[in-house]
């Protein structure tokens, strides 16, 4: 049994790569592969609780190899609270292609064929700034630096998931992003449970012994008046809230990566990364392998929750989130990507993400809270973030965030 198909020299546009993807289809598709996977050779369910989420990643893909696949890897997702079951799936075969061609300008997103039945917002509007205030207490209490507040919007469908009019947009509208899409245990054959979504951010990127990690946080709304959107970003790189924000993300990031790596390249300061919605501050930090035997799952784990999704110091921050927030969070702000047989890959923070089981659809987004945060600012950025995403859809109904 071969899981490889040979990968292709010449880069597909979007439209040719999807015509290959099915229902049971797994997708990655970042700035440096484009990797589509089909069917399941094996699958598992596994925890992080000492190590057995390595020990059985390392299972699977010395099982496939024993079933005859050739240059074997897993595709996965690990939740946010990495004590809970991550999933894996080895694949029966998989093309990993160069990046996508995209066109010089932007199209314009696909309408799909789907429409909202009915929808709800968990917290709603006012009950979200209540539990940022809430939190915002609970921080000075407990001498939290940072959290990450989140809020879901739950949408039910006239019919199933328009699967490939959403993936469209998202490689489309994501051209420098994570776009991700991983059918999970559950539904029907023709119509899976599927964790999707196109995230701006890298967690981990392990290629040989260079590591790469490129860590986002602190958010502005983006404008189609060019000089209003630019006043908008360099707001955002002169906000001292924002700063601090991000500060304590590449604090926690680089005081990981020194337990893989002896040196690090860590620009000065932040820069300005952006989506066709928002602007970011975004740092990227590269370094090499002490120990080349260091896997990208090894690494997700290791710098998974980052703060950028979590919070500071780690522990209290997530204790704090689940005491708060009237969801359970799952996989979003968790860790999505691949893994091969030499251990290297690529993980994305799990953001700007859905859950879809039996035409329903869960959407999530999160805001950083730190000691300045305003609720009702915060209410408005993860509106945007979640617009982001029901745009993507191709929804044409509005929904008040």
């Amino acid at each position: 049994m071969n899981s490889r198909i040979a990968d292709h020299v010449r880069p597909a546009t979007i439209e040719e790569w999807l015509q290959h993807y099915q229902a049971d289809s797994s997708v990655f598709a970042s700035p440096t592969v484009s990797l589509m996977a089909h069917g399941t050779a094996l699958e598992r369910h596994t925890h992080n609780a000492q190590g057995q989420l390595l020990s059985d990643a390392q299972g699977l893909l010395s099982e496939a190899a024993q079933q005859g696949l050739h240059a074997p890897l897993f595709l996965g997702v690990i939740p946010f609270n990495p004590a809970r079951n991550a999933y894996m799936r080895v694949p029966t075969t998989y093309q990993r292609d160069p990046v996508l061609r995209r066109p010089v300008q932007r199209p314009p997103l696909a309408r799909s064929r789907n429409t909202i039945a009915s929808q709800q917002l968990l917290p709603d509007g006012q009950g979200y700034e209540d539990s940022v205030s809430h939190i915002l207490a609970t921080m000075r209490e407990q001498n939290i630096s940072k959290t990450v507040m989140a809020r879901t919007v739950t949408i039910t469908l006239n019919e199933a998931l328009d699967r490939q009019t959403v993936l469209s947009n998202m490689l489309h509208s994501n051209p420098a992003g994570y776009t991700y899409a991983l059918p999970l245990p559950g539904g029907a054959a023709h119509d899976p449970d599927l964790f999707f979504g196109a995230s701006p951010e890298l967690l981990v990127r392990r290629q040989g012994d260079l590591v790469t990690v490129n860590p986002l946080a602190g958010t502005a709304p983006r404008f189609a008046d060019p000089q209003r959107d630019q006043a908008s970003a360099q707001t955002l790189m002169a906000s001292s809230k924002d700063r601090r924000e991000h500060a304590y993300v590449i604090q926690d990031v680089v005081r990981i990566l020194s337990r893989f790596c002896d040196t690090l390249d860590v620009p000065e300061g932040p820069s300005l990364t952006s989506t066709a919605n928002l602007w970011h501050l975004s740092t990227r930090i590269s370094g090499r392998l002490r120990d080349p035997g260091v896997s990208s799952l090894e690494l997700a784990l290791a710098m998974h929750p980052t703060p950028a999704v979590c919070g500071l110091p780690t522990q209290p921050a997530m204790q704090a989130i689940e005491a708060t927030e009237v969801f359970d969070r799952g996989y979003f702000a968790g860790a999505i990507g691949w893994n091969d047989h030499e251990g290297n890959g690529e993980w994305a923070v799990a953001i700007r993400c859905g859950h879809y089981t039996q035409q329903g659809l869960t959407l999530s987004a999160g805001a950083g809270i730190v000691e300045g945060s305003v609720p009702a600012l915060e209410r408005q950025e993860t509106g945007n973030k979640l617009m982001t995403l029901i745009n993507s859809l191709g929804l044409a109904q509005n929904i008040a965030l």
